[in-house]
Order: C-alpha cells, then sequence, then structure tokens
C-alpha cells in the first residue's frame, strides 16, 4: 500500500509540473490552497496505508 501511495504522490507531482508548465501563471494564494489540500490528501492516504499495515501486522501477530 505504501507503494501505491508513493505512486499516487508521484502522479499529482507530475500534474502540477505539467500544469506549471502549460497552464497561464494561477492566482498565488488559490494555488497554494489547491497545493495544501493535495498535501494534506496525500498525508492522508499515507498514514491509511500505515494503518492498514498496522492492524495486519498486529492480526498476524
Amino acid at each position: 500500500m505504501n507503494a501505491q501511495a508513493d505512486i499516487k504522490m508521484t502522479d499529482q507531482l507530475e500534474r502540477d509540473l505539467i500544469e506549471r508548465e502549460l497552464d497561464a501563471p494561477r492566482l498565488g494564494f488559490a494555488y497554494d490552497v489547491k497545493r495544501l489540500v493535495a498535501a494534506v490528501q496525500n498525508v492522508i492516504a499515507r498514514l491509511q496505508a500505515e494503518a492498514g499495515k498496522a492492524k495486519i501486522t498486529y492480526a498476524n501477530g
């Protein structure tokens, strides 16, 4: 699951890079908020993946 979260983060970073290169300049605040939301979503996804691994480890003893 951790690899899946890493892939999602890499994909998001690639999309952000492409958007920056192709799109017109963005509003600074709106862009910062969008990046903050994406970062929080990535942290939550990683925490969920770690929690899932912890459950499996605990169940297996």
